[in-house]
């Protein structure tokens, strides 16, 4: 072989092998970029610190591996890095939930908290109603009684006017009894004296008392 053509396997084989470099630095650095994504994410950043420290790990021996090494640690590396990711958006997405559940519990008790003071607001309203309605059946039951005692006391005067009536015509009765009884008695006296007989005197009358309707309610 002669020196050309030796200068230029040499060359070629150069040339490969910084190839093969580049590409395994391509490699490591494009898993590198995927990671720091993830991990300078200020959504993820707080997640899943388990496994981005695996990943981190796998970063760690890819870039140290040896040539026959590299392609399995890129692969490991690229499987935790997606699993990293994984779990951060999985636990971003718990810690939303739990918020959620969170602001959802306030607001319940919120809304229970409105309605129990709703609730003691109109069972107040109730009460308050009831209480009218028992002072308004009081005062139409006291109303009642007055106006029943009012008309008992009407009734026991229209008795006593009723009671004095009667009196007053069985005076008048007698009076007139008394008066026909002395007439007699002196027509009896003229004929045994053979006397004309003289006209009775008329007995005096009592006048008959009038009576006076008392006003109902007294």
């Amino acid at each position: 072989m002669n020196r050309v053509v030796k200068n230029g396997v040499v060359l070629a084989v150069a040339l490969l092998a910084a190839g093969v470099a580049q590409a395994r630095n391509d490699e490591y650095q494009r898993l590198l970029d995927r990671f720091n994504a993830v991990a300078t994410d200020p959504r993820l950043a707080d997640h899943a610190q388990g496994a981005m420290d695996r990943a981190r790990q796998s970063l760690a021996a890819l870039k140290e591996a040896r040539r026959g090494d590299r392609d399995a640690w890129a692969y490991v590396t690229e499987r935790r890095i997606d699993a990293a990711q994984a779990v951060a958006e999985a636990e971003l997405l718990e810690t939303r939930r739990a918020q959620l559940q969170r602001e959802n519990d306030k607001l319940q008790v919120a809304v229970a908290k409105r309605d129990a003071e709703q609730a003691r607001a109109e069972l107040e309203r109730e009460r308050l109603q009831a209480q009218i309605r028992a002072e308004e059946a009081d005062a139409a039951r006291r109303d009642a009684e007055v106006a029943r005692a009012e008309g008992e006391q009407a009734q026991q005067a229209a008795q006593a006017a009723r009671a004095e009536a009667d009196q007053a015509k069985r005076m008048a009765a007698a009076q007139a009894k008394a008066a026909a009884l002395a007439r007699k008695e002196a027509e009896l006296e003229a004929a045994v004296n053979g006397k004309p007989a003289k006209p009775a005197a008329k007995a005096a009358k009592t006048p008959a008392k009038t009576v006076k309707k008392k006003p109902a309610g007294h």
